[in-house]
């Protein structure tokens, strides 16, 4: 309790330098607890987006499938197995797919496309492909009157093959048996735009893909929901025991699915990181500054406590005391003051000068993040800074040679 006592009356005997120093490390709190809130959470925002819509938080599929998509590798598609895997700990949702390749055919033209074969309701309540329909309507699971399936279609596709609403598209593809796979379908809606991810697609019911792959009973794979994406590698940890006896399926988490994805977020987030520790080095030289300059003008002083018996460990703690006494007050300082300024970005966010299309969902606003470490990450890189580059200064201090030190005053 000395010692704190006495670090506090030594960092007010310079008030303005104090209070420089101190606006100096609230500066780089304040810019950290912003740089995180909105980096994290735009990467949250699309994370959430992405999963929910497209690769799910886990799949399940044939072993090797997500190496190598195949239309050969399949997993049981039946209500017995959905029941089951809804009743494994953390499954939330669950839907299957099927997704393969195929020639589509107009009136007078022609297009590949990739087709997905889906739960008309389980996708509906999962995903947000009802929401992607720009005309038309959302598709049937059953048949029309005249035996046909409905299919929506990207609008490339739409664009290429000359197709509109009410209008029929034959595919032709191959079967699962080896067979020639050929159908017709009514087109009943048109999906996303031209430049989304799924301007190529024609989505139909699962059952009318079982019945044109030549897979009855069967899909491609499951994806899977939890409460938290955070959670996914643990769900797919979880699945993967459940699967443990059926040897030729497998649990993986989003991060394998779509690797290419997760690898170009991390880079991104390391790239952050190294703007972050530029803005703290280039704090770290005032502070490092100010605290030299503190000990260097106090010499005579650090002499007369040493040679009425202060020990070297105690000058060096009073030091460092003194420098982590000022860092915390900046960071409390800085958190009471970014607190509105963080909540205004995580419930309102700010609007995009080009709203960007994430997983086929236009996104206007980028919003931050709201949690703990927003807040405590930035503080302990910052008290931990102020830390280090208290070590050099309590060093000379805890090393002064009292003679020497006394003929200063």
């Amino acid at each position: 309790m000395l010692m704190l006592k006495l670090a506090f009356r030594n960092i007010l005997r310079n008030k303005r330098r104090t209070l420089l120093t101190m606006l100096s490390m609230f500066g780089g709190y304040f810019l950290l607890v912003l740089s995180f809130s909105v980096q994290f959470g735009s990467y949250e925002q699309v994370i959430k987006f992405f999963t929910k819509d497209s690769t799910g938080h886990a799949q399940i599929s044939e072993v090797g499938y997500q190496d190598k998509p195949t239309l050969y590798a399949a997993v049981p598609a039946t209500d017995e197995f959905y029941q089951q895997l809804m009743a494994q700990p953390g499954v939330t949702q669950a839907t299957s797919r099927i997704v393969s390749s195929a020639l589509a055919y107009g009136e007078s033209k022609s297009f590949p496309v990739r087709v997905l074969g889906i739960d008309v309701d389980k996708e509906a309540d999962m995903t947000f492909l009802k929401e992607k329909v720009k005309q038309g309507r959302y598709f049937n699971a059953q048949p029309d009157v005249d035996d046909y399936y409905e299919v929506m279609i990207g609008a490339s596709v739409a664009q290429q093959l000359q197709v509109t609403i009410g209008d029929e598209i034959i595919l032709i593809s191959q079967g699962a048996d080896g067979s020639i796979a050929n159908d017709l379908y009514m087109v009943v809606g048109i999906i996303g735009t031209k430049d989304g991810q799924e301007a190529r697609d024609v989505y139909m019911p699962l059952a009318a893909a079982q019945d044109f792959f030549v897979m009855p009973g069967q899909s491609h794979y499951w994806a899977v929901l939890t409460e938290n994406y955070k959670e996914s590698t643990a769900l797919a940890t979880e699945l993967d025991q459940w699967l443990v006896d059926q040897k030729r399926l497998e649990a993986v988490s989003w991060q394998v699915v779509a690797d290419e994805f997760y690898r170009t977020m991390k880079a991104d987030i390391d790239g952050g990181y190294v703007a972050y520790y530029i803005i703290i080095f280039l704090v770290c030289i005032g502070v490092l500054n100010t605290v030299l300059m503190s000990v260097m003008e106090r010499t005579g002083e650090f002499g007369v406590l040493k040679a009425i018996g202060t020990s070297p460990r105690r000058l060096f703690a009073l030091i460092v005391i003194e420098t982590m006494l000022l860092a915390g007050i900046s960071c409390l300082a800085g958190f009471i003051l970014v607190m509105p300024f963080n909540y205004y970005v995580a419930s309102v966010g700010f609007a995009l000068p080009n709203p960007m299309e994430v997983s086929g969902v236009i996104m206007s606003h980028m919003r931050g993040l709201w949690n703990v470490s927003v807040f405590l990450e930035p503080a302990l890189i910052v008290l931990g800074s102020a830390a280090f580059i208290s070590i050099f200064p309590a060093l000379r201090a805890a090393r002064i040679v009292p003679i020497k030190a006394m003929r200063s005053l």
